[in-house]
């Protein structure tokens, strides 16, 4: 199963859910008022205690989607929802606690969370399918115009907080280069080589860069096999690929990679 859409991960979305999910339970409850909540909660303060569990359900969002966003994780979609119920979980205990130490039921801490779930996930898998329908058709709808045609194709770069940075044509690219911290994309703008720098790493890029058939040549390189030009070895043994624009460095190739991209160029 492919990775998780990027738009996923970036601030807006976990900011939507912070705002959404709390907001969403507060008024399903108070409308709804489902499974005998009235009389689970007490008619009298019933207003009070959605409220209260409410603001519990957004520090956990906030917790969790913190969590999400700054961890660098790679989620399918299988384990994206695993990680939503997860999150409906965590929430569960802590509007539990609260639901045992302050109604003070006559029933084991357990059988209360098991009714606070209940109440959570009745009300938040709604929520949760919403924003996740929401993003799926902000992402078809961003991509809807783009064209197969490998020429035209747009690469888009996230940094490490998964906020969009550089929007390239696969063909205007010429090579990735690794930093220590960062990477290096050289690309040619009306036929000027420029660059920009990326706060990220080659193994975040992997994807991306096999997806639009940029080739690893190196164990800090991908290159766009449409721009090499010659595949060059110097009198110490050493291959370099030698890229069509002017003022570009030649790349060098490692033995590893020399074989299957030397099939591609001949």
């Amino acid at each position: 199963m492919s990775h998780i859409s990027p738009v996923f991960r970036r601030f807006v979305p976990q900011l939507l859910h912070v705002i959404v999910l709390p907001f969403f339970y507060f008024a399903f409850m108070l409308i709804y008022r489902p499974f005998g909540a009235i009389s689970f909660f007490g008619a009298e303060w019933y207003g009070v205690h959605v409220t209260i569990i409410a603001s519990i359900i957004l520090i956990c969002t906030v917790m969790t989607r913190s969590l999400y966003y700054f961890l660098p994780m790679k989620l399918n979609y299988a384990l994206y929802i695993f990680w939503c119920l997860g999150e409906i979980i965590f929430m569960s205990f802590f509007t539990a606690l609260y639901i045992w130490l302050v109604l003070k039921k006559p029933l084991q801490y357990f059988e209360v969370l098991a009714v606070s779930f209940q109440y959570v996930f009745l009300s938040l898998v709604i929520a949760y399918s919403l924003l996740a329908l929401s993003l799926r058709l902000y992402e078809y709808h961003s991509n809807v115009l783009e064209v197969p045609d490998a020429s035209v194709q747009r690469m888009r770069f996230y940094d490490e907080k998964h906020n969009l940075k550089l929007v390239l044509l696969r063909q205007a690219l010429l090579y990735i280069c690794a930093e220590i911290n960062y990477v290096s994309i050289f690309y040619l703008d009306n036929d000027k080589v420029k660059t920009y720098v990326l706060r990220s790493s080659m193994k975040a890029l992997d994807e991306l860069c096999q997806e639009h058939g940029l080739v690893r040549c190196h164990r800090s390189f991908y290159v766009n096999p449409s721009h090499i030009k010659v595949l060059r070895k110097d009198k110490d043994g050493i291959v370099y690929a030698e890229m069509d624009a002017e003022d570009v460095r030649h790349i060098p190739v490692s033995k590893k990679f020399y074989d299957r991209l030397a099939e591609m160029l001949y």
